[in-house]
């Protein structure tokens, strides 16, 4: 970089002068440096006239430039003070008469040029494949074929099929005439077979037998409860024309009665009120009070009745 500046006869630079224009303007360093999106270094450096710090003076006459245009100066006064740039030297290569080396090749001893890898690695992969593919065409060994071939190995089997399709009726008689000719002993063996199928025909029987009606689910506190289909009767009385469920307390706040009703299904509080009752279906239930029916549609919150029997 060649230093062709001059300083005016004030003495004042062109670092000084770029600061004296930003201080005038009352933008701090950083904020210029954010705004021409230059290292700060670079502009303490323009300031202190460091004219080494920067790698050529047109760097550095574009980075006083761009300053002077950010704060609205003139740029002239602080170019003319500033280094003018020397003579770019121009670098001579061969151009195309350059060696050039094919990163893709290289030779051995013998001189001969080695294939890449990838292209040996390609005829592997292809080798393994046109294998592969004989292999799988390849006719099968013979240890499969006599089966389907030889008629002494499918006898048997057709055989038994035959034996076992016969019918009923016809492999009967042969055995009914074994029985005949035996006498009692066919008679004595007829005995135990018979007892056999007796035992399994029970034994088939038992499980079908055994399934109970699980009863259902509920509590239920010295209440007089009713079969289902027969009427209850006392001071509270409940129906379930659906399923519901219901809870009957005393004063006390222990459960009288705790149930889930069936369709159809009618059951009476035991003992003497006050009762509270909680009615959990209120339009599949009817109630009945000293033998008055109850309008639980009236009294019902989302389908859930709260009275008390007093």
């Amino acid at each position: 970089m060649q230093d062709h500046g001059t300083e005016p006869a004030g003495g004042v630079t062109a670092g000084q002068l770029l600061r004296q224009l930003r201080e005038s303007a009352g933008v701090h360093v950083d904020v210029l440096a954010g705004t021409l999106k230059v290292p700060a270094n670079k502009l303490h450096a323009l300031e202190a006239d460091q004219y080494d710090a920067f790698p050529d003076a047109v760097f550095m006459r574009a980075l006083a430039s761009g300053v002077c245009r950010t704060l609205k100066a003139d740029a002239a006064p602080v170019l003319a003070l500033l280094p003018q740039s020397g003579p770019v030297q121009l670098v001579v290569d061969k151009g195309l008469n350059a060696s050039f080396k094919d990163p893709g090749h290289r030779f051995i001893k013998g001189g001969t040029l080695e294939r890449p890898r990838s292209r040996m690695m390609g005829v592997t992969v292809a080798a393994l494949l046109a294998a592969a593919v004989a292999i799988a065409f390849l006719p099968k060994g013979n240890d499969s074929l006599p089966v389907a071939s030889s008629p002494e190995a499918v006898t048997p089997p057709q055989r038994a099929l035959e034996a076992t399709q016969l019918d009923p009726v016809t492999a009967a008689v042969p055995s009914v005439q074994e029985s005949v000719a035996s006498g009692g002993q066919a008679t004595a063996r007829a005995e135990p077979s018979s007892a056999a199928v007796a035992s399994a025909a029970l034994a088939a029987s038992t499980p079908a037998a055994a399934v109970e009606p699980a009863p259902s689910h509920g509590v239920t506190n010295e209440a007089g409860v009713d079969a289902k289909g027969t009427e209850a009767s006392g001071v509270l009385v409940i129906r379930a024309r659906g399923e519901s469920w219901i809870q009957v307390r005393n004063a006390a706040g222990g459960v009288v009665l705790q149930k889930i009703l069936a369709a159809g299904e009618s059951v009476s509080a035991a003992g003497s009120p006050p009762w509270s009752v909680v009615i959990g279906k209120a339009d599949a239930t009817e109630v009945v009070v000293r033998g008055q029916p109850m309008d639980l549609n009236a009294i019902a919150r989302e389908n859930v009745a709260r009275f008390e029997v007093k």
